[in-house]
């Protein structure tokens, strides 16, 4: 995995989709349901390095392990999966749901030189762990000048 310099404008469609549930709870009368079975949403990430491997934690509450899928292709390793809904029932009344549901999916670029073959993934008390071995840099090589 390459490590990118960090670029405050690439979390902008993050922190404008925060902003506008901030307003959209402000504005909305507390009465009312609001519904974001229909909203995109993407899990939260932490991304670090320890021990000579890259480790990508992504939080993955209430959904099933069945529901996540971890693929790799051309150097892109992508995490997709799906929190279903809730069945309503008409003995509850709802008053509000702030949760996610339906599909996701975060793609993360990984070095050319990456073995994915020693890629490892662990789903343990809805947060999932993908361990990646860092690549192997070939060792420098000095050019005699003839």
């Amino acid at each position: 995995m390459e490590l990118v310099r960090f670029n405050p404008f690439a979390t902008a469609p993050s922190i404008n989709s925060r902003i506008n549930r901030m307003f959209d709870e402000f504005f909305n009368d507390s009465n009312r349901t609001i519904s974001n079975s229909a909203r995109s949403w993407s899990p939260e990430v932490d991304i670090y390095e320890q021990e000579g491997k890259v480790v990508i934690k992504a939080d993955l509450p209430g959904i099933e392990k069945s529901d996540i899928s971890i693929n790799v292709e051309d150097g892109i390793l992508t995490l997709k999966g799906e929190r279903k809904a809730e069945e309503v029932s008409e003995d509850k009344t709802v008053y509000r749901t702030e949760r996610f549901y339906g599909c996701f999916e975060r793609a993360f670029r990984l070095s050319p030189k990456t073995d994915v073959e020693s890629i490892e993934a662990e789903f343990k008390n809805g947060v999932l762990h993908i361990t990646i071995p860092n690549a192997i840099q070939p060792a420098g090589k000095e050019i005699s000048i003839h």
